[in-house]
This record gives structure tokens, C-alpha cells and sequence, in this order.
């Protein structure tokens, strides 16, 4: 049973937004080059120095919003998979999403290499495609008798994403150094290719993609109740599971296909939003947007900071993050 904070959802909404707004005005001061406030603020405002502009506005700035759309998307499929699959414990990896995007990325990266680093499309193109396939290839098997089972979605999805995994592996025989080397990189889920460039792509799909994530509030709120009671809510099951399967696939291989894996923040970030403000799907998808966008900064943050001017990849450091957490819970929660 999850606990909830007893404070009201707007409240924590805002104290959320603060401390994100917090923690990226700290990030732009991290690095490899320690900058001062006034300094940050400066490049900001333009009247920094063009080592400063350089550093603040080319390099951390696109870093900075590049982790807030990553981390608030691959939140939000999060969000979507626990709710259609009615368990908290599932997430991108255990539908074979995540898979499914690196997949994609394999076979585009072994079947058109030059394309691939001309055509900044390709990449996210195929990992959606992939996911896509992957994610519907799930719901088909675990289709049986009119309805699809919650257990048998995660099994199936879970079993589908070994088989992709396997692919990755023999594709990855096929590979020279520097394309492997480019896999690897993509496994690690590091952000230090992020530029504006990536955030042109990314940016318009968070901003169509994400409010029909939330508009699937009230739908999700239904699943949650059964789909007995769902279905005399005039709650088409189905469909809305596979709407819902969709969006987050989209959603989740658009993030992963720029950013690399994060798997494992799909997971922990709407966990924990979940244990702050509760089921009702209303608050809980900007909760987990705002925790999830937190999570992924801090993580990039510290990455930068902890180990110059050597990089420890965000991917890694979510693990790390999300790890400690679930840890912390399994001490704390009785029963």
C-alpha cells in the first residue's frame, strides 16, 4: 500500500516546480568549469563574457532543456504503462519498448550508417518504428478471449523484449568500432550529444505528444477501478489500453532514440510522484513529469560535476538514484 503526502496536489505541484526550477539554475553552474551565479545569470541576460555565452548558452543550456523534455517524457510513458497494465512496477523495459527503440537504432545504424549521421530524423524515425512494431506485437499476443490480461501484457512484453535484446546482440557482431562504440554510448544513456539541434526535434513531439498523455487521465482513473467497472463507465477497454500502449511507446522511443537508455526512470519517477500526490491520474501525470524531469537533470548534473572532467552518463546515475530509492522504500514500508 502506497502512502500519500497529506498536503494538497497543488501544493506539492508547486514546491516540485521549485525545486526544479532550483536544481537546473544549479546544473548551469556545474561542470567541468565552475561558474559563479553572477556569471550564469550574466550569459543569461547577455551581458556575459564569449567564454561564458559559450559555456552557459551553446553547451549547458541545450544540456538543461534537453534533460527536462527527456526526463518529463519518458515520465509520462511511464505513467501510461502503469495505468493501462494496473502495476506500479511496470515501465518501458518490461513492454520491450525499450528494446524495441534500440532495435531500430541496431538495424538503422547497420543498414544505412551514412544516412543515419546525415539525417538527423533517421534515428528517432526508427526507434519509433521498432517500438512501434515491438509494442504491438506484444498486445497481439496477449490478446486472447476478447480482453487482454494486465499479467499477460507484462510477460508477454517482458519475453518479446529478451527476443529483441537477443537481435541487438547479433547485430552488434555485424558492427566496426566506432558504430559499436556509438551503440555503447546510446546503452549508457548519456546526454552529452545534446544541442539544439535535438531539442528542434524533440520539443514539438513533448508539446503534441505529452498533452495526449494527459488528456488519458480520466481513463486511466477508470482502468485503475477494473475493467468491469470500466466498461460500465462506457469505458471502451480495448481500445483505450492500446491508445494508451501507443502513446508511450511513441513517447518513450522519440526519448530514447536522442537520449540513449533511461530505462530505468519510466520506473522509479512515477513511483515516486505516485507516493506524493497519489492514484488519480489528474495530478499524478505533471507530478511525475516534474519528478521525472528533476531526476534526470540531477542526475546530468551530477554526472558533469562528480567525476570532472571525466562524464559519468546520466543513465548510470539514474539507476544509481532510482536504486537508492527503492531501496529506502523496501527499509521503510511496513508490511
Amino acid at each position: 500500500m502506497i502512502r500519500t503526502s497529506t498536503w494538497r496536489p497543488t501544493t506539492l505541484l508547486f514546491l516540485m516546480t521549485v525545486v526544479l526550477v532550483a536544481t537546473a539554475v544549479v546544473s548551469l553552474n556545474l561542470g567541468s568549469t565552475r561558474l559563479s551565479m553572477e556569471q550564469v545569470f550574466g550569459a543569461l541576460l547577455g551581458r556575459g563574457a564569449w567564454t561564458e555565452d559559450l559555456i552557459v548558452l551553446e553547451l549547458r543550456m541545450p544540456r538543461l532543456v534537453f534533460s527536462l523534455l527527456v526526463g518529463a517524457g519518458l515520465s509520462v510513458s511511464g505513467v501510461l504503462l502503469q495505468g493501462l497494465s494496473r502495476n506500479d512496477l511496470a515501465s518501458t523495459s518490461t513492454v520491450g519498448v525499450t528494446a524495441g527503440s534500440g532495435l531500430g537504432i541496431m538495424l538503422a545504424l547497420v543498414l544505412a550508417p551514412l544516412a543515419a549521421a546525415r539525417q538527423p530524423w533517421l534515428l528517432p524515425l526508427a526507434a519509433v518504428g521498432a517500438a512501434m512494431a515491438i509494442g504491438l506485437l506484444v498486445f497481439a499476443l496477449a490478446y486472447r478471449r476478447g480482453n487482454v490480461l494486465p499479467s499477460r501484457l507484462l510477460l508477454v512484453g517482458i519475453a518479446v523484449g529478451f527476443g529483441a535484446n537477443a537481435a541487438m546482440l547479433l547485430l552488434s557482431l555485424r558492427m566496426d568500432f566506432v558504430t559499436y562504440y556509438r551503440v555503447v554510448a546510446w546503452m549508457s544513456g548519456t546526454l552529452s550529444a545534446a544541442d539544439w539541434r535535438s531539442i528542434r526535434f524533440l520539443l514539438p513531439c513533448c508539446l503534441v505528444l505529452l498533452p495526449l498523455a494527459f488528456s488519458r487521465a480520466r481513463v486511466l482513473n477508470a482502468l485503475a477501478l477494473g475493467d468491469g467497472v470500466a466498461m460500465s463507465l462506457g469505458v471502451r477497454v480495448e481500445q483505450q489500453r492500446l491508445v494508451a500502449l501507443a502513446l508511450a511507446t511513441t513517447i518513450a522511443s522519440v526519448c530514447a532514440a536522442l537520449a540513449g537508455q533511461i530505462a530505468f526512470l519510466g520506473l522509479a519517477a512515477p513511483h515516486l510522484a505516485r507516493r506524493l500526490v497519489g492514484q488519480d491520474h489528474r495530478v499524478l501525470f505533471p507530478a511525475a513529469a516534474l519528478s521525472g524531469a528533476t531526476l534526470l537533470l540531477l542526475a546530468d548534473s551530477l554526472g558533469r560535476h562528480l567525476f570532472a572532467p571525466v562524464e559519468m552518463p546520466a543513465g548510470v546515475l539514474v539507476g544509481v538514484l532510482g536504486g537508492v530509492y527503492f531501496l529506502y522504500l523496501l527499509v521503510t514500508t511496513k508490511g
